[in-house]
């Protein structure tokens, strides 16, 4: 297993991606995680359309230059573990194009992962019904992840991933060279799981980590919320990381243990935990 850096953190430093990548190669990383974004339009009659727009990405898949990229990742000796993507499954005409075109630039800038999660589930729209449609839009953009040689993860992150027993009977619906999990250790928690148990029910299908440590003063929202955009450093906070990893070595998981944390300083510390985490379980 491997250290690895989601940039998030760049988004409060306020740094581009050339920076971001600069600091978390000088830290020690020599994986990282940038989001990806896609602008899209998606009409609704003759005269109203929506459009998506996002203050905050590394990537924009129409202005990216993989050759650019890859130079850059070349200069700082990174990798890329996968692009972070996040689009609403359970608006297909959304979701679909969306994550395509994620796709297609981790397959030009030689990413291995792109992931999503379903998006919010609306509290009209059951769960049933949500699952079906998650899996209209997975039925298309799986192919295209596999024409690309590029996997697709699902990460748990909203109402039907953050429930284990949904999340196993969509990895009995699509295949292990189909589709895989990003197993988030802090949306896990919040959701009132323990990450230990849940990851051992699905650890055999895990091909990404968001390593989140959550804090106790985020403690009264468990169970009431379904997942959050950071946390604190790895081993500041609440989870039992050691468990974690445990669960994955047991597993055969050789992968990136990608840590989604708010500042640069938070990331040095988690690499230095990682770094003695992973050193004492023999990883």
């Amino acid at each position: 297993m491997h250290p690895g850096a989601n940039l998030e953190f760049a988004r409060t430093e306020n740094l581009s991606l050339d920076d971001a990548m600069a600091r978390a190669a000088e830290v020690g990383y020599r994986f990282v995680e940038p989001y990806c974004y896609s602008n899209l339009a998606l009409p609704i009659n003759s005269h109203l359309a929506i459009e998506s727009r996002s203050p905050y990405h590394h990537l924009h898949t129409e202005q990216a230059n993989p050759r650019e990229i890859n130079g850059l990742k070349r200069r700082y000796g990174l990798e890329f573990s996968a692009l972070d993507a996040h689009a609403s499954l359970l608006l297909p005409q959304v979701g679909v194009p969306y994550l395509c075109r994620a796709i297609d630039l981790a397959a030009e800038v030689e990413c291995p992962v792109v992931m999503s999660d379903e998006g919010p589930v609306p509290e009209w729209m059951p769960l049933e019904s949500g699952f079906d449609v998650m899996c209209v839009s997975l039925e298309a953009i799986l192919p295209h992840a596999q024409s690309r040689g590029v996997r697709y993860a699902m990460e748990l992150h909203n109402a039907l991933t953050a429930r284990p027993d949904m999340l196993e009977r969509l990895l009995a619906r699509f295949g292990p060279d189909e589709l895989g999990v990003n197993f988030d250790t802090g949306n896990s928690f919040l959701a009132g799981n323990d990450p230990v148990a849940y990851l051992g029910r699905v650890a055999d299908r895990v091909i990404h980590v968001h390593v989140k440590d959550i804090p106790e003063s985020q403690l009264h929202e468990r169970g009431k919320v379904t997942g959050t955009r950071v946390g604190v450093a790895a081993g500041d906070g609440l989870l039992d990381l050691e468990g974690i990893v445990a669960v994955l070595a047991r597993a055969g998981y050789q992968g990136v243990l990608s840590v989604e944390c708010d500042t640069l300083q938070q990331a040095r510390r988690s690499f230095a935990y990682l770094g003695t985490l992973l050193a004492g379980s023999g990883n």
